[in-house]
């Protein structure tokens, strides 16, 4: 069955770059102005539960979701573990179509989903056919999300933190049953900075020196990571920064990590949500910064 590709598409969601960064929409939005020009779209219909491609399988096709939700989620020890849920609107998987890389994450159906499906070639052919460039620029885009990283950071997100110098106090708070069994309700006064979350290291695990100076018990296939993320004073502004996590971190719904396009955001005063791990991790907590009474 033939689909007709709206001219005037849904805002588009994503996977690859932060949902919803400055330049995973850029990359998005050209990838949806060169698919309306494609007449005709293969369309599917997957059950629910049914898993519409793993990790590490080929990047063969980009996938456009017109009615229903999947799910993404990343391997961690024996199972999977969630990072997103997307509907209606959302394209993915064009990132390892782009860069011809191996899938770096799952995805399935959490409901009934109907999908367009654009096979690798006629994806790349669309480019190639009306303006050879794009693709080269597009794929150099994939590629230097993560070298844009810090000067997009410097001057977006670093000047949005609370200034330091204005903080009357950062507490961190349980968000979850299991974390308010650990901190008690009161939470955590952080008095010095940076300030390290994670756990401790399992038998033969390798881990580095630096040791967390908030550290939980470790479990068999914890969501957590030795140092998972911090709390820092960078030039004055307060931060969050995900070291390197297996999963990454979620601050105020938006996803950090080393596989994403930032690896930090910054602390507001008020509350800030934060999530170490996927959707379902127990680790949530809430930081709460306190501004200084002006005398």
């Amino acid at each position: 069955m033939g689909f007709d590709v709206p001219r005037a598409p849904p805002a588009v969601k994503g996977l690859s770059g932060g949902y919803g960064s400055r330049t995973s929409l850029t990359l998005r939005k050209a990838c949806r102005r060169k698919l309306a020009t494609m007449s005709k779209l293969e369309e599917k219909t997957t059950p629910a539960g049914r898993v519409i491609y793993e990790e590490g399988g080929p990047g063969d096709a980009v996938f456009i979701i017109t009615d229903g939700k999947v799910e993404v989620s990343r391997q961690i020890g024996d199972g999977q573990v969630r990072l997103a849920v997307l509907g209606k609107g959302a394209i993915f998987g064009e990132s390892g179509v782009l860069r011809n890389q191996a899938r770096s994450t799952t995805v399935r159906a959490v409901t009934p989903v109907t999908l367009m499906v654009i096979p690798k070639e006629a994806f790349l052919s669309v480019f190639s056919r009306e303006n050879p460039l794009g693709l080269t620029l597009l794929r150099a885009l994939c590629d230097r999300l993560a070298a844009a990283q810090s000067q997009l950071m410097a001057h977006q997100l670093y000047n949005e933190g609370a200034p330091y110098s204005a903080v009357r106090s950062i507490r961190l708070l349980a968000e979850s049953p299991e974390m308010l069994a650990h901190i008690g309700s009161e939470g955590v006064v952080i008095n010095t900075l940076p300030f390290h979350v994670g756990r401790h290291s399992r038998p033969g695990e390798k881990t580095t020196a630096r040791k967390a100076d908030l550290m939980f018990q470790a479990s068999v296939g914890d969501e957590i990571s030795p140092l998972h993320f911090a709390i820092e004073n960078h030039e004055g502004r307060l931060i969050i920064r995900d070291l390197a996590s297996h999963l990454g971190t979620l601050v105020a719904d938006r996803r950090i990590g080393h596989f994403e396009e930032f690896s930090v955001a910054d602390l507001r005063y008020g509350s800030t949500s934060i999530q170490a791990g996927g959707l379902d991790s127990p680790y949530r907590f809430q930081v709460v910064v306190e501004r200084a009474v002006k005398k």
